[in-house]
């Protein structure tokens, strides 16, 4: 399942690139996410609790940072995660690219993701409502934190 979507914070590009590599802060930001351990610099564990339709669901997950590109100010992840009472999952890559525009950010989030177990069965309208709801909620919080 691919879920592409974007949002802007009211912040130069040169305050929120720095912020967007802090993986910590930033998971602190994503509503019900919480890191839970910092392996090393580019791994963590989190813990990621979803509520899809009428299911609510917590996984454990690992949190793997491809690349980080200050170039392109382009962020590639690989989230492994396991339900913590099923037999489902998730394993997604992330990508974001944060651009300047008009004194403003602009950040494009694109996610490649393969779910499994209850949360897959409910249906990919209802899984992609609820990451448009969870984006535009993590933008306010980055936004608080600037």
């Amino acid at each position: 399942m691919i879920i592409s979507d974007a949002f802007d914070v009211p912040a130069p590009l040169e305050r929120v690139w720095p912020l967007l590599k802090d993986i910590p802060k930033v998971a602190a930001c994503i509503p019900r996410a919480e890191v839970t351990e910092v392996i090393d610099d580019h791994t963590y564990r989190a813990k990621v609790s979803v509520k899809v339709g009428p299911v609510e669901v917590s996984y454990r997950a690992v949190i793997d940072v491809v690349s980080l590109d200050d170039a392109t100010h382009t962020a590639t992840f690989k989230v492994k995660g396991d339900e913590l009472r099923g037999r489902g999952g998730v394993t997604a890559t992330v990508v974001s690219t944060a651009t300047e525009r008009g004194g403003k950010t602009h950040v494009d989030l694109r996610t490649d993701a393969q779910i499994s177990g209850i949360v897959a069965s409910i249906g990919g309208r209802l899984i992609e409502g609820v990451a448009q709801k969870t984006v535009t909620q993590f933008a306010v919080n980055l936004s608080k934190l600037l």
